[in-house]
């Protein structure tokens, strides 16, 4: 594949990777919010639990725009694939299922964020809420990977269709939870860490944004920032763990040398991102006045936004060229 192509597909694929950045990082706060409440009661200090706070506070922004953006997708591609329309109808358990849990996530941190009113006004505990929100953006994940990998067997099928009599029949691939593929685990655990970066990387912004709003003191937040830096940079080591089992999926194919060797290119441009962006995080995680650097936050986030066009396009390749 010529790389002027190839650079027109990653440039295409951007606007949505960085809304899916904004997804999964509305999926993975909850998840690091429950290990640094986890963290703070264990060792009896109170820089987790607002940094947790804080990242929950985020959640619901990220969560409502992926859900507006999300909406206006879907409608246009209803409106735009009838095949798409039949395939909801015939089976609409999983998609229901997913809608539900999307509705439930939003108003589950949208009653929390009302109810602790301002920062000083805390819970009692709020490690169950988060385990719970935590348990429901597994769930969210498990569902969305589930309905992607059929919804792409149906495109695929749909795709392959030929016309007799000028009527084209394509198989009807229903989506049922009880056809796991080998690897959808793995995928799951894959993407819930890949969320947790992606939250720890947004906090990092957050938290530079309120800076001037935040109501602890200087070292307070500049603890709070080296967590977020920690945070993202341990998510991001180990969802790139799951790089080799990505690979052999992903640059499986002996009748496209071409598009397989496209999918290399891009999946070892999204591991350097993502290292480039464990790289920096290491700097703000040792730096004593984090804030003092933001453009080291902005090109971290930058790198991580790469990381994922350049995944989400290998992806793209791999759909077309199987």
């Amino acid at each position: 594949m010529p790389v002027a192509e190839l650079l027109r597909i990653t440039a295409a694929l951007a606007a949505p990777a960085f809304f899916l950045f904004f997804g999964l990082a509305a999926l993975g706060a909850p998840l690091l919010a429950a290990i640094c409440l986890t963290v703070g009661q264990v060792r009896g200090t109170q820089h987790p639990e607002a940094y947790a706070r804080r990242l929950l506070r985020m959640a619901l922004t990220c969560a409502l725009l992926t859900c507006a953006v999300l909406a206006a997708i879907i409608g246009l591609a209803l409106y735009r694939l009838p095949w798409l329309r039949d395939w909801l109808l015939a089976a609409p358990l999983v998609p229901a299922l997913l809608a539900v849990a999307i509705a439930a996530f939003c108003v589950s941190l949208a009653v929390l964020r009302l109810s602790r009113g301002t920062y000083r006004s805390l819970p009692l505990n709020s490690l169950p809420p988060a385990a719970a929100l935590s348990i429901l953006s597994v769930v969210i994940l498990w569902l969305t990977l589930s309905l992607l990998r059929d919804l792409a067997a149906q495109a695929q099928a749909v795709l392959g269709a030929t016309s007799q009599g000028g009527i084209t029949l394509a198989p009807l691939i229903q989506s049922v939870l009880s056809s796991t593929a080998p690897l959808l685990f793995a995928a799951v655990l894959a993407s819930a860490l890949a969320s947790a970066m992606c939250a720890g990387a947004w906090s990092l912004e957050y938290l530079l944004l309120r800076r001037d709003r935040e109501p602890f003191g200087r070292d307070a937040f500049a603890h709070a920032m080296r967590l977020a830096a920690r945070s993202s940079l341990r998510s991001g080591l180990l969802a790139l763990s799951f790089m080799p089992a990505l690979w052999g999926r992903l640059t499986n194919l002996p009748n496209a040398p071409e598009d397989s060797l496209a999918v290399r290119t891009l999946l070892i441009a999204c591991g350097v991102c993502i290292l480039g962006a464990c790289a920096l995080w290491v700097t703000l995680a040792r730096s004593k006045r984090p804030c003092s650097s933001p453009g080291l936050l902005h090109c971290s986030l930058t790198l991580v936004w790469l990381g994922l066009t350049a995944a989400l396009s290998a992806a793209l390749l791999r759909f077309y060229a199987g």
